[in-house]
């Protein structure tokens, strides 16, 4: 690792930040503005008394100028320092080998002491996503310890948010195979004892939604013997646990013609293809809305209806209307639901607060005329920890009719 070394000046009231555990910099937030450097090289703050406050990674290219590392005590960033580190969050997730689970999140970002960084695991596949190309001088030592700590890696896939992407010039691609030969084709892997496939080279994310793990486990256990909608269905991962837990049948809503016959196939590896002849599998392709409103007019309701729909608000920007669109979908699935039935709505946006999404539902709700009980509200689970404020995003709510 060929890196620098910066002295990094911040106002007091972020000193205070920095110590509380917030791990970023932002450019504004920098006492001198003319700082140069490059991608990965390490910055040093010094607190007002001129003592040691942390230290993190540089990246001259991103709005976050400082991802720290460690505060209060000073050490040297090298090897060791991140053996430890990745041992301390392989250490935490043991309890899922138990679990006849091979995919889950190895590294968590910034809540796992990787900021700007993480790692899922499929089975003996690596996935590295970064959203800082502060990582690049470190990525060959990475992998390394990756594949000596994780057990039988056979491949390592690195994939670079936009931003990265945009200015690697070239050092780093989207999708190279960092160590072992590209996949053939989707990785398969065991989650709950159950079998998936994910596409990690062109799917969302790392390509499976790994942060619903626990959710899915709480569809299953209250599954048996409903009739189940699941809108935005993806991958067809709730149903999969939906149909497990005993489901009497499943009828998917999702726009995307690739995930629909991903979900198609994640059914077949599970329960074959005679549940599709008997119509307990059926898929609808369509704009959610649309398809709810239209499921309404025809007086179509179920017993379990699932809302896990992408983010809605990437931005701060946005906040406004995406509670206005989790108020509506809360009310078209409302109105989608039995007397007696069970509807859990979810929320990946990091810009809406818990509080925020669990009140747009409730307004939604109420306004079909019907009132609930809220059974259960769900967060982060094991693999994606939280740490910080901004660190938290996924939230959902299970309400019964």
């Amino acid at each position: 690792m060929n890196t620098g070394r910066i002295k990094i000046k911040i106002s007091k009231r972020h000193q205070n930040k920095i110590r509380k555990g917030f791990p970023w910099v932002y450019y504004y937030q920098l006492s001198q503005r003319n700082i140069t450097g490059r991608p990965g090289d390490l910055g040093v703050i010094y607190d007002s008394a001129n003592r040691f406050l942390a230290i993190g990674l540089f990246d001259p290219f991103s709005d976050i100028r400082l991802r720290i590392l460690q505060t209060r005590n000073p050490c040297e960033i090298d090897e060791h320092f991140f053996r430890e580190r990745l041992q301390a969050d392989l250490a935490l997730r043991e309890p899922l080998q138990s679990q006849e689970t091979t995919a889950y999140r190895m590294v968590n970002g910034e809540n796992d002491g990787f900021p700007g960084m993480v790692v899922d695991r499929y089975n003996d596949t690596l996935v590295i996503k970064v959203y800082t190309s502060a990582w690049f001088p470190y990525l060959p030592m990475l992998v390394s310890l990756l594949r000596e700590e994780s057990g039988s890696c056979q491949r390592v896939l690195l994939k670079l948010s936009r931003h990265v992407e945009r200015v690697s010039e070239g050092s780093f691609k989207d999708n190279q195979m960092l160590f072992g030969a590209a996949p053939a084709g989707p990785v398969r892997f065991k989650e709950n004892g159950l079998l998936f496939e994910a596409d990690l080279i062109h799917g969302q994310k790392t390509g499976f939604f790994l942060d619903q793990r626990e959710n899915r486990q709480q569809v299953r256990e209250r599954a048996q013997g409903r009739s189940v909608l699941n809108v935005f269905s993806y991958t067809g991962a709730f149903s999969v646990y939906a149909r497990a837990g005993g489901a009497e049948s499943v009828l998917e809503i999702d726009v995307n013609t690739q995930a629909q016959a991903a979900a198609l196939k994640n059914w077949k590896l599970n329960f074959g293809t005679g549940e599709i002849q008997e119509n307990r599998f059926r898929q609808v392709r369509g704009d959610a809305f649309e398809q709810l409103a239209s499921l309404n007019r025809q007086g179509e309701q179920f017993d379990l209806v699932i809302l896990d729909p992408p983010a809605f608000a990437n931005r701060k920007q946005n906040k406004a209307n995406a509670l206005q669109a989790y108020l509506r979908l809360a009310k078209a699935g409302a109105q989608c639901t039995r007397d007696g039935g069970l509807l859990v709505a979810a929320s990946c946006s990091s810009q809406v607060r818990a509080d925020e999404f669990y009140r747009a539902v409730d307004l939604g709700i109420r306004a079909t005329g019907r009132s609930y009980l809220k059974l259960l509200k769900t967060g982060h689970p094991l693999d994606h920890p939280v740490t910080f404020r901004e660190g938290a995003y996924l939230k959902a709510i299970y309400c019964q009719f």
